[in-house]
């Protein structure tokens, strides 16, 4: 089976190295497939995004390493791309001006529900500080509104987007070992999981299985949960299997771990790009 992953970041925007680097170590890995996925807002940047100007320094590189001699590895130029309603959407129309080879939509940041609150968005994905912080300011403190609203968006940008990957589905779990923000086990999250699988099987989009949490020490378990995992599963979504790489140590990190979380929940095949478009692969 072809070993991938189509999220990975570099230095262009808060990786650890080049995307040479990347590469190199791709090829001591034995990969088959590597997807640059550079953090992308367009045409905003927080600062562990890639910056506007350097759009096509970063599209020049990554298509230059793919003519080059890439020890037989494909190699794919593409962006994860935010979903910020009012700002920023994950959608080819979008960015048809660099033509990505793919795109993976993820929500990183969720504005409050309340519309007479101008506070700055909760910020789902970073340190445990400023996640406890712009909750407090966001949502008052109250972590079932915030997920609520955070899954609330995850399924708006499903439903209304044209990209191809949906990025880290359950992303609010990241700090909720350390913060305990919601309780996992609450029969209106359980819901949540229910209603969002639904939508993502409807619309033939691919949901990775994303190691990131693992390697990076954030959490020891993967994105999905292996429940919501096998809520998707049911619900017939696809799958593909991502790093979520910023350093090159990481690029197929814990990947014999989501193997096995993958067929206990039901997977049967993993979805690979190639040249016509995205093909399933059985998951020996």
């Amino acid at each position: 089976m072809r070993l991938a992953s189509y999220h990975l970041h570099t230095t262009h925007c808060d990786g650890t190295v080049s995307a040479a680097a990347m590469l190199d170590a791709a090829r001591k890995a034995g990969m088959t497939d590597l997807g640059f996925s550079a953090h992308a807002a367009w045409p905003f940047a927080a600062s562990w995004h890639l910056p506007p100007k350097r759009y096509d320094a970063y599209l020049a590189e990554v298509r230059a390493l793919a003519r080059g001699d890439t020890g037989g590895i494909r190699v794919w130029c593409g962006f994860e791309a935010d979903y910020l309603p009012g700002a920023t959407v994950p959608d080819r129309g979008y960015y048809a001006a660099f033509s990505p080879d793919f795109l993976i939509g993820s929500v990183h940041y969720v504005a409050s529900d309340d519309p007479g609150r101008a506070a700055e968005p909760w910020t789902v994905d970073g340190p445990a500080a400023d996640v406890r912080a712009t909750l407090e300011r966001a949502f008052d403190g109250d972590g079932k509104r915030a997920v609520s609203r955070y899954f609330a968006l995850l399924r708006e940008m499903t439903a209304r987007y044209g990209f191809d990957i949906i990025g880290h589905a359950d992303l609010p779990r990241k700090r909720n070992g350390e913060l305990g923000f919601f309780d996992e086990n609450a029969p209106w999250y359980r819901k949540e999981l229910e209603v969002t699988a639904d939508a993502i099987g409807k619309s033939g989009k691919i949901v990775e299985i994303n190691t990131g949490a693992i390697t990076r020490g954030a959490m020891d378990d993967l994105y999905p949960s292996g429940e919501f995992l096998a809520i998707l599963a049911r619900q017939g979504a696809r799958f593909t299997l991502n790093s979520d790489a910023h350093a090159p140590e990481d690029l197929t990190g814990a990947y014999d771990r989501a193997y096995r979380a993958a067929r206990e929940a039901g997977v049967r095949e993993l979805w690979f790009l190639g040249t016509a478009g995205w093909e399933p692969e059985a998951l020996g």
